[in-house]
């Protein structure tokens, strides 16, 4: 009886030790998931808020395919199409904060439609800036034939024409739209209509037929027309001059701010993922930049590569959301 007790004893002992060792082993473990020491572990899941096939959706692939191979695990691209790219924004919303969910998302989803809409999503307060990625700048177009040779040309045309002078955008509410609206805004005198169409080839399309005055688009949709002659682009969003067209000024030397750039591109996670593997994730997607194969296949796509770093991203965030927020209130 006493053997027995006694082996009863040590079993028990060497079973409470084995548990102990497993949960001290499973405590460390869980230490070292929620500080990122082991990211990744397993597939990452990479949302776009778009359907498949568009821009989103060719960058979020050519970055996803530098990831896995940098990373070594598999980066699935899942499309959540919807509310003006409110739904996929809400999915990452409430995703795990631990780098196995995270969003390539627009200036539209992150900065414009919350601010429209109740949408259930803050970018500035739900998401984590990982890296900017790219971003299409416009440019203000006119018919080669209007007669109107510059900016100030346009102005003064709109100023002595009131009533008479319009211009384009991919739609009301979009980023052109509340780009060139502010930018009216600070000139009382000029008066400028709107004309809202159902993407950047409609309003091209209605400014080659003379249908309006001008157009803001990005630049890839409008300069293939400018090197046939039909349209003059009488400025460019940018800081500095455009490479590939060097005789047109920006705003910004004509003495104009403006409220954004162009359309961007870039990758969030949720709020609370650890900065450990925010900072894993954006040297993985710089390096994926600054691929030279990558490059290429951007280019080709008409993609123009424009990287911030995470800190960088999140004050563009958090700045461009703040001035969008105002200009969409005067909108409505």
């Amino acid at each position: 009886m006493m053997k027995n007790s006694k082996r009863f004893t040590v079993l028990f002992l060497t079973l409470a030790l084995v548990i102990l060792t497993a949960c001290t082993k499973e405590a460390g473990n869980e230490s070292a998931s929620k500080d990122g020491s082991d990211f990744p572990k397993r597939p990452i899941s990479l949302v776009i808020p778009y359907g498949p096939g568009g821009s989103a959706d060719v960058q979020a692939r050519l970055i996803g395919q530098s990831l896995q191979k940098q990373l070594g695990e598999t980066v699935n691209v899942v499309s959540k199409p919807g509310a003006a790219g409110a739904t996929g924004m809400n999915s990452l919303k409430g995703s795990k904060p631990d780098g196995y969910t995270i969003i390539l998302t627009a200036v539209g989803p992150s900065t414009l439609t919350p601010n429209a809409n109740e949408v259930g999503y803050n970018v500035s307060e739900d998401f984590y800036p990982i890296a900017q990625i790219s971003e299409a700048p416009y440019g203000i177009a006119v018919n080669a034939n209007s007669g109107i040779e510059s900016l100030e040309d346009l102005l003064k045309f709109a100023k002595e024409n009131p009533g008479k002078a319009t211009y384009g955008t991919t739609g009301a509410g979009l980023h052109q739209h509340v780009v060139t609206s502010d930018f009216l805004n600070q000139l009382p005198d000029v008066e400028m209509e709107h004309v809202p169409f159902d993407g950047g080839a409609e309003a091209v399309s209605a400014l080659l037929g003379n249908h309006i005055t001008a157009a803001v688009n990005t630049i890839s949709e409008i300069i293939p027309h400018a090197e046939s002659n039909a349209l003059k682009i009488l400025a460019v969003t940018t800081d500095e001059r455009l490479e590939s067209l060097p005789d047109v000024p920006t705003f910004k030397e004509l003495g104009y701010e403006l409220v954004g750039q162009g359309a961007w591109f870039g990758f969030m996670a949720p709020k609370d993922t650890p900065k450990e593997i925010v900072d894993t994730l954006d040297e993985a997607i710089k390096m994926a930049l600054e691929d030279d194969k990558v490059k290429e296949q951007f280019e080709n796509a008409g993609l123009p590569i424009k990287y911030l770093n995470s800190d960088e991203f999140k004050e563009k965030v958090l700045v461009e959301n703040e001035k969008n927020a105002k200009v969409i209130q005067s909108l409505n």
